[in-house]
């Protein structure tokens, strides 16, 4: 492997550790030579950036709809300002700020919680070298305000993804409750076949019968016709009877 010597003063981070840690300041060659030699002897990986001379950092956070900016400058003469002690103020949060915070949350399909670090170097520059998600550290004098906030949006998170595959879940079993109803239906229902699919031969007997019916219903009708046209001997004695009462009657 071959190195190739940067411009000096640069920053060397060995691993992925965080807050300060891992980082060593080389100012020449020689200085980088010596840091190389000790990092081959790691399993670790190492990068290299540009020395900023910073003036303080700068840190940005969201949390949900809240926005904070948060200015850290060292008092401790330390070229890191997260290292060892600084004064940390609450800045006012403006366009560019939120630009920043608003586009890094974006990232990863979306972050509700995310912080931006950036350098305010002496010649008035910025420049942003992190973004972080949850894993960010509370700043400030409202720190338990923002924990509380924290709290607050993952219990709402957590109602949103349980209300959602509730619904899901409810859904679907209305949708098998249906089908399930609708084939019982089907399977259950017997066959009522309507005048139009009645069989031929059904038909036939069906007219038969009631061909019968009508002639034998005619029959009997014209029978009884018949039978109250031609008078029966009761009939007579009732007239005799009332002709012989009417003739007394009439005489009195």
């Amino acid at each position: 492997m071959q190195l190739t010597t940067p411009r000096f003063p640069v920053v060397i981070k060995i691993g992925h550790a965080h807050a300060g840690m891992g980082k060593v300041k080389v100012d020449n060659h020689q200085d980088f030579q010596d840091i190389g030699s000790v990092i081959a002897i790691t399993n670790c990986y190492a990068t290299t950036e540009s020395f900023l001379d910073a003036q303080y950092d700068i840190r940005v956070q969201k949390i949900g709809n809240t926005y904070k900016a948060f200015k850290r400058t060292s008092i401790s003469g330390n070229w890191k300002a997260n290292t060892g002690s600084a004064v940390v103020e609450e800045m006012p949060m403006n366009g560019r700020f939120k630009l920043w915070i608003d586009e890094a949350a974006e990232l990863f399909g979306g972050m509700d919680i995310v912080t931006v670090e950036a350098i305010h170097t002496k010649d008035g520059k910025d420049f942003i070298i992190e973004v972080n998600d949850s894993s960010m550290c509370l700043m400030g004098e409202k720190q338990e305000d923002d924990r509380k906030a924290i709290a607050e949006l993952v219990i709402q998170k957590m109602h949103a993804v349980i209300i959602k595959n509730t619904i899901r879940s409810v859904s679907f079993k209305i949708c098998s409750v249906s089908v399930h109803v609708h084939l019982t239906m089907h399977v259950t229902t017997p066959f009522r076949p309507s005048n139009n699919h009645t069989p031929n031969s059904v038909r036939s007997l069906g007219a038969a019968s009631t061909t019968s019916t009508s002639n034998a219903t005619a029959g009997g009708s014209q029978a009884s016709s018949s039978a109250r046209a031609t008078p029966t001997e009761d009939e007579d004695t009732f007239k005799n009877l009332k002709k012989t009462f009417a003739s007394i009657f009439g005489d009195l």
